[in-house]
């Protein structure tokens, strides 16, 4: 039966305008009608929409749902003692957890998010076919969109990796061959863990099954510094050249030249500000991939180091780029949201669907109550969203047009 959710505010289209006295009608998942009013039809089941404002679903474009398992431990550790894939932390610890608690910490996190009006993520899925199948397993009763990014169950040492015409072995590459039939896609490490050959074996197999590509990428001054060691041109120049990823992720500690080759091959940006700065790595350089041209989009990271909370990534990122430029103008408040929504949806390929509010849209909706007494008085809907409003604030869910988590009630 089609529904209409009346008396609604709405951010309406890829510009967020705001629309009052709006209604939403959805039918078979999308969003059919969008107008003020009353609406044109009768004939549905009509919900009360007093006192909400519809927005896009908010997208988490990188985490790392496997941490759930370990939450908090080695705050105070540099990025690589915390989660290097062959020798940190995190891959310690992940490989001595007990799979049905590593299940169960993903599925509460996916929980969690949804109570907090996260809609659809990406997640870097450690431990090659297994680790996929994992994760598949602990999300088979979640409604959320997903975009899961396996990678290869292998990674150079850094005496290896210097080898830049050394392959992955047969082995290797079948297992990927199977995560990637399995996943969406493909989540690398970093440039650091893989030869030249190798990075360009991953994005043959992965592009040849028309699948998502992605790497993390000068995260830490000490991984930058290694890849112009070693190789003479930095991560960035060799992921864009050799993985040809569709997004990268981080970028904290790009240089004037990555910017440069970003501006000639505009790939989006995931950056993970709150990650980043417990990490001690330093602040993403936002403003600077803006200005290159390059679409800019959010994530939560690693679960061991924050809650996967895109509201507080939002406050976070808006304030501290106002504060480090000394300026309280410097980016706008519709930008910041619109890399919860618009821009991940865009990085992570799926804006056709998701990402804003229009007609023909799939219905991942998120319904906030300006009711509540943290955001009643609002003067400035967007403003409160990015810098107010919490997973207290969310009254309703929707993916696909299907509540997934409160109500709306009925006229």
């Amino acid at each position: 039966m089609p529904t209409t959710i009346q008396n609604l505010a709405l951010l309406l289209g890829e510009n967020f305008q705001i629309m009052q006295d709006g209604f939403i009608g959805i039918d078979g998942g999308k969003i059919t009608c969008i107008g003020q009013g009353t609406p044109p039809h009768d004939e549905t089941i009509a919900l009360d929409g007093s006192g909400l404002v519809a927005i896009p679903g908010l997208i988490d474009a990188h985490v790392h749902l496997g941490d759930s398992v370990a939450k908090d431990i080695g705050i105070g550790l540099g990025l690589d003692a915390l989660v290097h894939p062959i020798h940190g932390l995190k891959t310690k610890l992940l490989r001595e957890s007990k799979e049905d608690d590593i299940c169960q910490a993903m599925a509460a996190a996916s929980y969690e998010m949804i109570g907090g009006g996260v809609t659809a993520f990406a997640d870097f899925r450690e431990g090659g076919l297994a680790g996929v199948k994992l994760e598949l397993k602990a999300l088979e009763k979640s409604r959320q969109r997903r975009i899961i990014l396996g990678r290869p169950n292998y990674h150079f040492d850094r005496d290896e990796v210097v080898n830049e015409s050394k392959l992955l072995t047969p082995q290797t590459i079948e297992e990927l061959r199977q995560t990637i039939d399995l996943a969406s896609g493909v989540g690398v490490s970093g440039p650091n863990e893989y030869t030249k050959s190798s990075l360009e074996q991953i994005s043959d197999i992965c592009k040849g099954k028309g699948k998502r590509l992605a790497i993390h990428a000068a995260e830490s001054p000490e991984a930058t510094k290694f890849s112009m060691e070693k190789f003479s041109v930095s991560e960035v120049h060799r992921a864009i050249h050799y993985l040809k990823p569709d997004f990268m992720v981080h970028l904290t500690n790009s240089s004037e030249e990555d910017l440069a080759e970003l501006s000639k091959n505009p790939i989006p940006v995931v950056c993970c500000p709150r990650a980043n700065a417990i990490l001690g790595l330093g602040f993403p350089s936002i403003l600077e991939l803006l200005e290159a041209g390059v679409t800019v989009a959010l994530g939560t990271d690693n679960v061991m180091l924050n809650a996967p909370d895109m509201f507080r990534e939002m406050d976070y990122t808006s304030r501290i780029l106002r504060a480090a430029n000394r300026d309280a103008g410097v980016i706008s408040s519709k930008e910041i949201l619109k890399m919860a929504t618009l821009n991940a949806a865009k990085a992570l390929g799926i804006a056709s669907k998701v990402g804003s509010l229009g007609e023909g849209k799939t219905a991942d909706i998120v319904f906030l109550d300006f009711r509540t007494p943290n955001l009643a008085s609002s003067k400035d809907l967007i403003g409160s969203i990015v810098h107010r409003a919490n997973r207290e604030d969310v009254r309703c869910v929707m993916v696909e047009g299907e509540v997934v988590h409160g109500n709306i009630p009925r006229l």
